[in-house]
């Protein structure tokens, strides 16, 4: 929107410098993009904000400045004109929608060739660049940019039959101005309507077939406000954007609609050549709510940090159109104002430091609460002259035994190549089909949502190694071939014991790795990332807390085991309990996801047991002399893991056996079969001095006690 500072003058008292003049705009909150010269001057064009209609006229910035300056508002003289019955009015109005607040309507006929409007009369329209058109269109014109009560002035003789504001039915068109043809309306649209045709698309723009030309000798003058949501909506569906749209969709005052008609007609008798021959029909169900909201006087002066008393908050307030009662506990009606006996109860308990502010119709659609008027009184005091005081600033809260924790963890997953990732808290259905899921399992049931708009996002996870998959596949799509991830997050389980009566919450941390385990090197390729990198990992989380946790191989209790290899998985526990798994993503799984050449190890831990205070490391005095090794391979077919081995090696072993440790793994062919070659280092303490004989004879006896416990399933010594 474009203003003429020289206009502007006309409605209050500004300062002669326009740079003094936008620094005072921008401060109230009317923002100055530019400033423009041209022809008819000095122009102001203005950022406006998208709630405030009354910023849209020479009224609105005018007040906007008194409420600062405290200057008073002059306004254009506006002529009385008398309200009539509906049934006395010449022509038949009808308002069909709640969407039309407001509907006036005024009949005038030509009966002179009239004067052209005063180069001052048309400042306002000259200083945005818009010519005089004709008498009546530059009247309405006016009307907007002076009051922001867009009217419209109709050619009465084009009229067929009741003027109706009504919803566009489908397939309904209209021939909008300064369009080349008819266009079809969605249906729903408010519109202004005779028996035949559509004369306006109500708040935007009115119809070719119903303007007026210069042979028009009758009017109908249009004064009306609508509903700003329904405004907006049209002018967006059609890409109509108009001053009148502009205006309406932002707020338009309700009250406004008599007051613009009366502007139209006083100007068009004044100058014109025109002249009224109806009284003013207005109808609509609108009307003011009288809001009220009560002022805490204390309250108010604590949050701006500011000395107010109730005659300097009611005086401030009245520049911005509010009213403002006195303070007390006693409310009398004044023209028909009085509280609610909700309001009141409030108030009377504020012992004499509460005022009732009644809100004007220009302002409902932006003020309802007492922070939109502590934003009014900050305005007028200005914020410049508001004290800047920091907030005083206490020590912070020291970081949780969890957040700890979690730091602790990170620095061992980012130490060895993971990122962090964030997945989404919900999921669809495919994702729990493509975990090869039934009803039978344990993870089948969701927290589901009703009547999700997004079928992808239907349900509350319940597990993470979905989604985790479902990142790899993204980012093999995208050719990345070493991923390495994890994520603190949780998930969601049905339980209706839970405090939330849904569900309980699950925290957990997981991890995912795909690709080269390691960079090759000049020793080797560097091998592909499996089951041993997630042991390695969580024994890296162990050493760091201090905790005991153990990966134990073998079938354990899990949701998630039937999602993994079979064969390549194994159990975390934390003494006796698990606390999660880690393994091989299942091929099926892989293969759901079209993944490509790629064997997936995911790793998931329960949060909680990751909280427990881990214990100090025993100190030993090392050994005067060198431990003794012993390395034993054996044949492990499938079926037989090495971790029960060595805890059988372990368990079996005499009092000086301190440590066993797989140190190799050689997988090959044998008679068609695949089998592995594993190697067990044994640590042996030397704290006294043994023979080679006690040592060998040891081991000897542990290669017996092995075969003699998994014989049978073809485990053997390797030489």
């Amino acid at each position: 929107m474009k203003i003429s500072p020289s206009v502007l003058s006309q409605y209050i008292d500004i300062p002669e410098d326009h740079r003094e003049l936008r620094e005072l705009l921008d401060d109230v909150g009317i923002e100055v993009k530019r400033i423009e010269e041209s022809e008819a001057g000095i122009a102001f064009n203005l950022e406006l904000l998208a709630n405030r209609g009354d910023h849209a006229c020479y009224e609105g910035v005018a007040r906007e400045i008194s409420g600062r300056t405290g200057a008073s508002v002059r306004l254009p003289s506006v002529p009385h004109i008398p309200l009539c019955a509906p049934a006395d009015f010449p022509v038949e109005v009808l308002v069909e929608s709640a969407l039309c607040l407001h509907y006036s309507a005024t009949l005038m006929e030509r009966v002179s060739d009239g004067v052209p409007f005063p180069k001052e009369v048309l400042a306002p329209l000259l200083a945005t660049g818009v010519h005089a058109i004709s008498a009546p269109v530059d009247a309405t014109n006016l009307s907007n940019l002076e009051f922001g009560q867009p009217t419209h002035a109709f050619d009465a003789d084009t009229l067929v039959g009741a003027v109706r504001v009504r919803l566009s039915s489908a397939g309904e068109q209209a021939w909008p101005l300064f369009q080349e043809g008819k266009i079809t309306l969605p249906e729903g649209t408010l519109v202004i309507a005779d028996d035949e045709k559509i004369l306006a698309i109500a708040g935007v723009i009115g119809c070719e077939e119903s303007k007026t030309t210069a042979s028009t000798t009758r009017l109908l003058v249009e004064s009306a406000t609508f509903d700003p949501i329904s405004v907006r909506k049209t002018s967006r569906a059609l890409n109509l954007h108009t001053d009148s749209s502009a205006r309406f969709e932002r707020g338009a005052n309700p009250a406004l609609a008599t007051v613009g008609a009366a502007r139209v007609v006083g100007l068009l008798e004044q100058y014109a050549g025109w002249r009224r021959v109806s009284d003013t029909l207005l109808v609509g169900e609108w009307a003011d709510p009288g809001r009220l909201i009560p002022l805490e006087i204390p309250v108010a002066a604590s949050f701006l940090e500011y000395p107010l008393t109730a005659e300097e908050v009611a005086t401030r307030l009245t520049r911005y159109g509010f009213r403002v009662s006195p303070p007390g506990p006693r409310w009398d009606a004044d023209d028909g104002w009085i509280a609610s006996p909700e309001v009141l109860d409030r108030s009377r308990d504020r012992n004499r430091t509460t005022v009732l502010v009644r809100v004007p119709p220009g302002r409902l659609w932006d003020v309802e609460f007492p922070d939109d008027l502590y934003e009014e009184l900050a305005k007028s005091i200005g914020y410049n002259n508001t004290p800047s005081d920091l907030p005083q600033v206490d020590m912070g809260k020291l970081p949780s035994r969890e957040e700890q924790v979690r730091d602790r963890v990170e620095d061992v997953l980012l130490g060895m190549g993971f990122y962090e990732v964030f997945t989404n808290g919900f999921y669809g259905r495919e994702t729990r089909e493509r975990l090869g899921f039934d009803e039978r399992h344990p993870l089948w049931e969701h927290v589901e949502v009703q009547n999700a708009i997004d079928r992808g996002y239907s349900l509350l996870k319940n597990n993470a190694l979905g989604q985790a998959v479902e990142a790899l596949a993204a980012n093999t799509r995208w050719r990345q071939e070493e991923v390495r991830m994890y994520e603190w997050t949780r998930t969601f389980h049905l339980d209706e014991g839970a405090p939330n009566g849904v569900c309980r919450e699950r925290k957990l941390l997981w991890a995912l790795a795909s690709g080269p385990a390691h960079s090759p090197s000049w020793r080797d390729k560097g091998g592909s990332a499996d089951p041993w990198l997630m042991r390695g990992l969580v024994e890296e989380i162990a050493a760091e807390l201090r905790l005991p946790l153990a990966v134990v191989p073998g079938r354990r209790p899990h949701p998630l085991s039937s999602a993994l290899h079979p064969n390549r998985q194994a159990a975390v526990v934390l003494g006796d309990k698990v606390v999660g798994l880690l393994g091989e993503v299942h091929p099926t799984v892989v293969a759901a996801n079209r993944i490509k050449r790629a064997r997936p190890v995911y790793l998931e831990l329960d949060l909680p047991p990751l909280l427990t205070e881990g214990r100090a490391l025993p100190f030993a005095d090392p050994p005067e002399l060198h431990p003794i090794n012993r390395s034993l391979a054996f044949t492990l077919p499938q079926g037989v893991y090495a971790g029960d081995v060595a805890a059988l090696l372990k368990g079996a072993g005499p009092s000086w056996l301190t440590e066993v440790a797989i140190t190799d793994l050689f997988e090959h062919q044998e008679d068609g079969q695949p089998r592995r070659a594993v190697t067990f280092a044994l640590t042996y303490a030397n704290d006294e001095v043994r023979t080679s004989d006690e040592v060998n004879s040891a081991s000897d006896y542990l290669v017996k006690v092995v075969e003699q416990r998994f014989g049978e399933a073809g485990v053997r010594q390797r030489a």
